[in-house]
C-alpha cells in the first residue's frame, strides 16, 4: 500500500504545499498541496493487486541483472549515491554560484558547513535509504536525537541551499529540522526558505518591520526564525498567513520597493542555481509553463564538458558544438535546452528518475531508455517519436497557460540576474540582457 497526502499547509491552501509520500517524498513545487487542499482530498491510497510482468522478461532483467550492468549500477551508487546531490554545495560555492541572500551574492565562505561531507564528519548522517527497487540509494536519513527523526529522512542540495546560503544561515541542525518541519506539515522546501529569504531581504531594507513580522527579527544569517516562520506558514498564524501566499504575491502587495526583491519566475521561486553561470538554464526559467525549475532541461555545464565521458549519449538527442565556457548563449545552446527540455519532459511522462534516467551523467542513457520501453511495454519507439511525447506535452501546458491569460510578458527574469555576480569566485559574470531575449526568440521558434 503506498500513500500520497497533504498535510496541515495542503489543508490551509498554502500556496507552495506540495504532496508528501512515505514521509519523506515531496512531490515538491508548482502547490499540488494546495489544489488537493481545495478540493478537499486528503490522500490518494493505492494499493497494487496485480503482478506487472514486462513484456520480454529476460532482456528487461538485463537491464540491471547483466555483469556490465551490476558494475556500472555499483560505481554509481558508491559515487553518486554516496552523497547524492548535496554534493553539489560545496561545488557550487567554490564556483562562486551559490545563491546567497535571496540571489543577491553567489558565495559565503562558511558554507562547507552545510555541504554533504559535514554532514557525514558531524555524525548526524545515519545512513542512507532508497526508492522502491532503486540500487543508488541516495537519500539522506538524519538523526539528532530528541529533534531530528530518521523517519523524516534529511535535506537534499535544494532545502540546504534554500534554508541555508539563500537566508544567510550556516547552522545545519536548523536545516535539517526545517527539512523536517516541511516534510511534516507539507511544504515546498524551496519555495519554502526562498520565501523567508525575501522577507529577509526587505527585513533589511525597511520594507518590513518587526510590527509586520511578529516582532520577529528578519535579518540575513538569524538561523532561529527559520523554524518558527516555518510552522507559521504551515499553520497560517500570524505573520505566516502573508508568506504562505508566496513571494511574488508578497511582492505584489509590499509595493515598488518589494517587487524587484522577487527572485523567480511566474510566482514560483527560483532553485539554487543562477542564471548569471547556467544562461540556458535561465532562458528555460523563463519560458517554462510552471516557472522556474532546474528539472527542465539538462544544465548548460554539461554541454561545456568534452564529449567522451557521456560516450555519445548527447548525441543521440542531437549534434551540438560543445563549449568550453558554459556562460555561451547562442542558437547551438538554445537547440541544446530546447532538445533536453523535450526530453526530460517526456521521462517525466513515463515517471522516471532523472538521476537515474537521463541524456548525460547518468545511470542509464538515451540508449537504454529505447530499451527500457521495448523489453518493459513492447513500445519500438525511437529517440525522435520520444522526444516529440515530451514536445507535446510542454506544448499542452502552455496552451492552458494561453487560455487562463498568460503571454510573453510573463516569460521574464527578474532585473538581479543580468547584473554580474558582485564578488567571490564569480565575481563579474553575468548575463548580457539584450543577449538573453534574443535567446529567447530562437527558443521560440
Amino acid at each position: 500500500v503506498e500513500i500520497a497526502q497533504i498535510g496541515p499547509a495542503g489543508e490551509n491552501l498554502v500556496k507552495y504545499a506540495c504532496v508528501i509520500n512515505k514521509m519523506t517524498r515531496a512531490n515538491g513545487r508548482n502547490g499540488t498541496g494546495a489544489v488537493m487542499g481545495s478540493k478537499n482530498l486528503k490522500a490518494v491510497v493505492v494499493q497494487r493487486k496485480t503482478t506487472i510482468n514486462p513484456y520480454d522478461k529476460e532482456k528487461f532483467n538485463s537491464l540491471t541483472k547483466s555483469s556490465e550492468m551490476k558494475d556500472r549500477i555499483k560505481a554509481f551508487s558508491d559515487g553518486w549515491g554516496a552523497g547524492g546531490t548535496t554534493t553539489f554545495l560545496y561545488s557550487q560555492n567554490r564556483s562562486g554560484f551559490l545563491p546567497t541572500r535571496n540571489f543577491s551574492e553567489g558565495f559565503m565562505e562558511d558554507a562547507p558547513k552545510i555541504d554533504g561531507r559535514n554532514m557525514f564528519e558531524t555524525g548526524i548522517l545515519k545512513g542512507r535509504e532508497t526508492c522502491y527497487a532503486c540500487a543508488v540509494r541516495c537519500k539522506r536519513v538524519i538523526d539528532i536525537p530528541g529533534k531530528v527523526y530518521p523517519k523524516y529522512g534529511g535535506p537534499e542540495y535544494e532545502t540546504l541551499a534554500a534554508f541555508g546560503t539563500y537566508c544567510g544561515v550556516t547552522d545545519l541542525e536548523t536545516i535539517c529540522l526545517c527539512n523536517q518541519l516541511c516534510n511534516m506539515y507539507g511544504l515546498d522546501t524551496i519555495s519554502t526558505g526562498a520565501t523567508i529569504a525575501f522577507a529577509m531581504e526587505c527585513f533589511e531594507k525597511g520594507i518590513l518591520t518587526k510590527e509586520t513580522t511578529d516582532g520577529l527579527e528578519l535579518t540575513f544569517g538569524n538561523r532561529e526564525v527559520l523554524p518558527i516562520l516555518t510552522e507559521k506558514i504551515a499553520k497560517r498564524e500570524g505573520f505566516g498567513d502573508f508568506l504562505a501566499e508566496g513571494s511574488k504575491r508578497c511582492a505584489d502587495q509590499l509595493g515598488e520597493k518589494a517587487i524587484p526583491l522577487f527572485m523567480g519566475v511566474k510566482g514560483q521561486e527560483f532553485p539554487a542555481h543562477m542564471p548569471q553561470i547556467k544562461p540556458g538554464l535561465g532562458v528555460l526559467y523563463s519560458v517554462n509553463p510552471y516557472g522556474a525549475d532546474h528539472e527542465t532541461c539538462e544544465h548548460d555545464t554539461y554541454i561545456a564538458i568534452p564529449k567522451k565521458p557521456f560516450k555519445g549519449r548527447i548525441e543521440m538527442i542531437g549534434d551540438y558544438n560543445h563549449y568550453t565556457d558554459s556562460t555561451i548563449l547562442d542558437e547551438n545552446k538554445i537547440r541544446y535546452i530546447f532538445d533536453s527540455q523535450c526530453f526530460y519532459s517526456m521521462t517525466d511522462t513515463l515517471g522516471l528518475c532523472q538521476f537515474v534516467w537521463g541524456m548525460t551523467w547518468q545511470l542509464y542513457g538515451p540508449n537504454n531508455l529505447l530499451d527500457l520501453c521495448k523489453y518493459g511495454i513492447g513500445w519500438k519507439t525511437s529517440i525522435k517519436e520520444l522526444l516529440e511525447v515530451g514536445e507535446r506535452r510542454i506544448n499542452m501546458m502552455r496552451h492552458f497557460n494561453a487560455r487562463e491569460g498568460f503571454t510573453k510578458v510573463d516569460d521574464k527574469l527578474p532585473e538581479r540576474v543580468f547584473n554580474p555576480v558582485p564578488k567571490g569566485p564569480g565575481k563579474g559574470i553575468g548575463i548580457d540582457k539584450d543577449q538573453f531575449y534574443k535567446a529567447q526568440d530562437m527558443y521560440y521558434k
